[in-house]
C-alpha cells in the first residue's frame, strides 16, 4: 500500500513535530541535569527528522540499523547531505544505546554539549529540503 501525497505531507509533519518535541525534552532534561535522558530525547529528535526525510522520499527502514544504514546510502554517499553528519548519526545512537542500557556509563554533560548544536544543525538541514 504506497501513501498519498497528502498522506506523506502529513506524517512528514507529525515526524517533524515529533523532533521538535524531542528537542525541547532534551533541553530541559539537560537543565535538570538528566544527561542520559537528554541524549535520549536528542538522538531521537534527529531519528524522527530522519524520518521526515525517509516519508517524503518513500524510504521504509525496520531498525535503527536500517535507518541509520539508508540515511548513509540514499543521503550521505550521494552528497545530498554533508558527509559529517554520518558519523554524527552513528556517534548519538551508540551515545543513546549505552545511555539506556549500560548501567555502567555516563554520558558526560561535555560530550552531549559538543554534540547537541550538530542536532539542531541536522534538523534544520532536513527540513529545508523537506520545502524544496
Amino acid at each position: 500500500m504506497s501513501l498519498s501525497n497528502e498522506d506523506k505531507n502529513v506524517l512528514v509533519q507529525l515526524h517533524l513535530e515529533k523532533a521538535h518535541s524531542c528537542l525541547a525534552d532534551g533541553e530541559q532534561l539537560l537543565n535538570m541535569n538528566s544527561v542520559s535522558a537528554a541524549a535520549n530525547r536528542f538522538y531521537y529528535a534527529v531519528f524522527h527528522a530522519i524520518h521526515a526525510l525517509f516519508v517524503k522520499n518513500g524510504i521504509i527502514t525496520k531498525s535503527h540499523h536500517g535507518t541509520n544504514a539508508q540515511f548513509h546510502q540514499q543521503f550521505i554517499k550521494t552528497g545530498i547531505i554533508d558527509p559529517k553528519y554520518g558519523h554524527f548519526i552513528a556517534v548519538m545512537e551508540n551515545m543513546r544505546e549505552k545511555a539506556d542500557y549500560d548501567v555502567i556509563y555516563d554520558v558526560s554533560r561535555e560530550d552531549l554539549e559538543a554534540l547537541k548544536p550538530i542536532a539542531y544543525d541536522l534538523i534544520k538541514t532536513i527540513e529545508q529540503l523537506l520545502i524544496v
